[in-house]
């Protein structure tokens, strides 16, 4: 096995045998969070959204926060899936806060950019979420380099 140098802060990439596998480095997060690791596979989408839909009830936001996130991450997770190196796996970490509520998607891709400012899927992620942030390890395309998109939902209670 061998592991990519990871960059402060950053989610790296590790070669297995089968393919590439993200690893998470998420700073900060919190006693609650929750991580699922699925195949980079179209099929996956409906566990993803699920596991969404269950946690942003269970943290009492909104039905229509809810339902929103929901295609918020199937949007994310879709474009990542679309740009995943074979064999690669899709990282999903749910951070629940006080405030707010962080999804982060990742997984090895192709390219450094999977979505690109002012992209339609940049507009729909944008009017879903309160948040959205992509990042890079910044190991270049050959090297398998992870792509990932953050988005932030906060609760409602903060908003009024």
């Amino acid at each position: 096995m061998q592991a990519v140098k990871p960059i402060a802060g950053s989610i790296v990439g590790t070669k297995m045998p089968g393919g590439y596998m993200a690893q998470d480095n998420p700073p900060g997060a919190g006693a609650r969070s929750v991580e699922l690791r699925v195949a980079a596979r179209v099929e996956n989408l409906a566990v993803v959204r699920t596991l969404v839909g269950a946690a942003a009830t269970f943290e009492d936001l909104d039905f229509d926060m809810v339902a929103d996130l929901r295609l918020a991450v199937d949007e994310a997770c879709t474009a990542l899936i679309r740009s995943a190196l074979p064999d690669s796996t899709l990282v999903v970490v749910i951070d629940p806060r006080d405030d707010q509520v962080i999804i982060t998607a990742s997984t090895t891709c192709r390219g450094e950019r999977v979505v690109e400012p002012g992209s339609f899927s940049w507009h729909v992620l944008t009017s879903l979420a309160h948040e959205v942030r992509t990042f890079t390890n910044g190991q270049g395309a050959d090297a398998g380099a992870v792509f990932g998109i953050s988005l932030t939902a906060r609760r409602a209670s903060l908003l009024q």
